[in-house]
């Protein structure tokens, strides 16, 4: 059974902020390392060292994440320049599947999409919820 923990922070430094993330969402877990780890930060974090020390303390996890103009954490929305979110995920690989796109940018979305969650029920057909989380292309929402 899947596991979910989550935190948020808007500490300036991008290393420790996705310590403290890490290390809130975690709490009270006998260690640090997950399976996933979904990122969600503002444009003025450091985007190589939040991933170098997410791999660092959680060497396991796949690392996935988006960036925007804020994040919605714990305590609400914070739209600041140094806002970080993570969701991280403790469970068997056989539960869940990452799969994406590098661009949303001249491809149609719903093509696009249907064919991800199609190669997702191809790598595991037991898969019975997709979360599709689109860029902010205006063509996402048709």
């Amino acid at each position: 059974m899947l596991q979910f923990f989550s935190a948020s922070t808007s500490i300036v430094n991008s290393k420790r902020a996705i310590n403290e993330c890490i290390e809130n969402a975690l709490e009270g877990e006998p260690n640090l390392d997950c399976d996933l780890i979904i990122i969600y930060t503002s444009m003025g974090h450091n985007f190589k060292e939040i991933l170098s020390e997410a791999r660092r303390i959680s060497p396991n996890a796949q690392v996935v994440g988006c960036t925007c103009g804020g994040i919605i954490g714990k305590d609400g929305p914070d739209e600041s320049m140094k806002a970080l979110a993570i969701m991280a995920i403790k469970g068997p690989r056989d539960e869940f599947f990452v799969t994406g796109t590098d661009t949303l940018d001249r491809v149609e979305v719903f093509k696009t999409f249907s064919q991800l969650a199609r190669d997702m029920k191809e790598h595991n057909p037991g898969i019975n919820m997709i979360l599709c989380h689109p860029g902010v292309s205006s063509q996402a929402f048709y």
